[in-house]
């Protein structure tokens, strides 16, 4: 399955809910979707339910995107996903999935400075607050 498939129906991001960093792109990914996409914790019972496949560390190594079918996306080949659905982002999905290269190890990049990323946006942890309204 590729990351284009799926892509036009509802979508459920899954974000580390104690990455202030991962709770904010969700966020902005949610609000720039406008209905087409929703965001959930990792820890959540949904998320526990899509991603109950996976061992813990598994879960949490990375962002999913499930569709309403249960297909699920993970890490950066989730962001062609993200970038149809997100009003705006859709001509960034074809770049990053012609050059998967690149896109792993941007998203890798990001991965391993997430921590870092967190403080500078000054969000150690995600309040608690519904994102999807």
């Amino acid at each position: 399955m590729g990351p284009t498939d799926g892509a036009s129906g509802a979508l459920t991001v899954l974000y580390d809910e104690n990455c202030g960093f991962c709770a904010a792109i969700a966020s902005r990914f949610v609000r720039a979707a406008r209905g087409r996409l929703r965001a959930e914790p990792i820890g959540s019972p949904l998320g526990a339910d899509a991603l109950r496949d996976l061992a813990r560390r598994d879960r949490y190594a990375s962002v999913h995107v499930v569709d309403e079918r249960g297909r699920r996306w993970s890490g950066a080949a989730s962001l062609p996903v993200l970038a149809r659905a997100t009003r705006g982002l859709g001509w960034a999905a074809l770049p990053l999935e012609r050059v998967p290269g690149v896109t792993r190890a941007g998203y890798a990049w990001v991965t391993r400075h997430r921590r870092l990323l967190s403080r500078l946006l000054g969000r150690r942890r995600h309040r608690t607050r519904d994102m999807n309204t």
